[in-house]
């Protein structure tokens, strides 16, 4: 865990120039992009193999609306192997940690969920990001719910609420091995083993309505339990 987390601060670092020019410049594209160089470095300084399981095409240049499962801390470092370039929509603590919470800050979009005035105003800068063309990437379960993982927690409807109003594609990830890698258990431990990430079929918002809203979360959250049980052996 010293070595992962090692190679997690000197792999930011060599990458914060970067981040703060794309800051500075305004250019949130070339940071997003950094993101996504960074992930794949980090993942192979520290050993993890990845596995990267794509059933439905992806335009890069498209917009779209990324939800995976969410089971440990892992989860934001995994997410950028997603080939399309995205803004994260995550909580406000982030932006707290010194220096990867102002990049954070600036380059992404926070929430803080205690606070009903900042979640719509969340919502209304996650509409103006997809309407700008930037894809997003939402954890719909609003965090680490999870006391039984791979069961996933119930989903928050703004996703889904999003996809409808402004057309953008659903596309929901399976992140199948987090868990077993950098559990959610206050223990700290770190295990290398093969990291499998599933990126599904984009799912059209036009075959839904906001009156068939909560139909549309269970949908996705099925399509990715089935994924969770069928790779994790759960019958």
């Amino acid at each position: 865990m010293i070595y992962v987390a090692t190679m997690f601060l000197v792999t930011f670092l060599l990458n914060t120039p970067v981040f703060l020019i794309a800051i500075l410049t305004k250019s949130d594209r070339l940071g997003l992009i950094a993101n996504h160089y960074w992930a794949h470095a980090f993942f192979f300084l520290v050993g993890v193999p990845m596995e990267i399981i794509q059933k439905g095409d992806l335009d890069k240049k498209g917009t779209y609306i990324f939800c995976p499962n969410h089971f440990s801390f892992l989860d934001i470092a995994i997410a950028p192997f997603v080939p399309v370039p995205f803004k994260f929509v995550g909580k406000v603590s982030i932006a707290k940690v010194p220096i990867l919470g102002f990049i954070f800050r600036k380059l992404h979009i926070t929430v803080d969920r205690t606070r009903l005035r900042d979640k719509y105003a969340t919502y209304t800068k996650s509409i103006s990001a997809l309407m700008d063309g930037f894809s997003l990437t939402i954890f719909p379960e609003g965090g680490i719910r999870s006391s039984n993982p791979p069961l996933m927690g119930s989903f928050k409807e703004g996703p889904f609420r999003m996809a409808i109003e402004t057309g953008v594609k659903i596309v929901p990830i399976t992140l199948a091995d987090n868990w077993h890698i950098f559990p959610d258990d206050g223990r700290y431990f770190f295990k290398r083993r093969k990291c499998r990430v599933v990126i599904h079929e984009p799912i059209d918002p036009a075959n839904y309505s906001m009156s068939r809203l909560k139909d549309f979360q269970e949908d996705v959250r099925q399509l990715i339990q089935k994924e969770l049980n069928h790779l994790n052996a759960i019958l």
